[in-house]
């Protein structure tokens, strides 16, 4: 089992950067034509903003911005996502996108942007990591694993199993308990979810 799984092992050394003064529309089309819901905004090499795809349409939806030429990155981005160094720990990513309630951390080295991580790559990370953990832990035969409750019956499986993305467990009511996971509306990676029509999703996902 691999403990020592860095940054630079799992992010994506090819990312989508814009400028500030790039056109708005153009960004959009960006963003559609490459199917991802977030631009890097870059000075020179460094991260200076991001544009996601909810800030970019609240852009072009004000009034006389659609068919404003002159509409610009600049005009609606928002700050810079948060940052790593490659060769920090994956968990330095997990902590960050909890906590700052992001899906994706900007690389940095020396300054300038130099990949991206997403939610999704730290979460697939652990999951690998976990399953190498299973792999190394001897398994009791067959015959010496508890059958459970009088009627011997196999224990119900786990729906939440099937879905490495939320990686919460779901009780017998089919409420979500709140683990760590990833939001199936929004994708980011936040600390507890909820079912909701068949969905793990976030507290902010749920209200909407």
């Amino acid at each position: 089992m691999r403990t020592d799984t860095t940054v630079r092992d799992v992010m994506h050394r090819e990312f989508l950067g814009v400028s500030e003064s790039d056109a708005l529309s153009e960004a959009v089309e960006l963003m559609v034509s490459e199917g991802t819901d977030c631009l890097i905004v870059v000075r020179g090499g460094d991260p200076v903003g991001s544009l996601g795809s909810r800030d970019a349409l609240s852009a072009l939806l004000e009034e006389g911005a659609v068919d404003a030429p002159g509409a610009t990155v600049g005009a609606a981005m928002t700050p810079p996502l948060p940052t790593v160094e490659p060769d920090e720990p994956l968990v330095a990513v997990t902590e960050l996108l909890v906590s700052e309630g992001v899906n994706h951390v900007v690389v940095t080295e020396g300054g300038e942007a130099v990949g991206v991580v997403t939610g999704h790559d730290a979460l697939a990370a652990g999951t690998a990591r976990g399953a190498d953990a299973r792999e190394a832990v001897p398994v009791a035969p067959y015959d010496d694993v508890p059958r459970g409750a009088e009627g011997g019956g196999a224990a119900e499986e786990d729906p939440a199993r099937g879905d490495d993305r939320s990686r919460a467990s779901v009780s017998a009511d089919g409420s979500v308990s709140p683990t760590q996971g990833v939001c199936e509306v929004c994708g980011s990676l936040v600390p507890s979810l909820t079912n909701t029509n068949g969905q793990a999703v976030c507290a902010d996902c749920r209200e909407v």
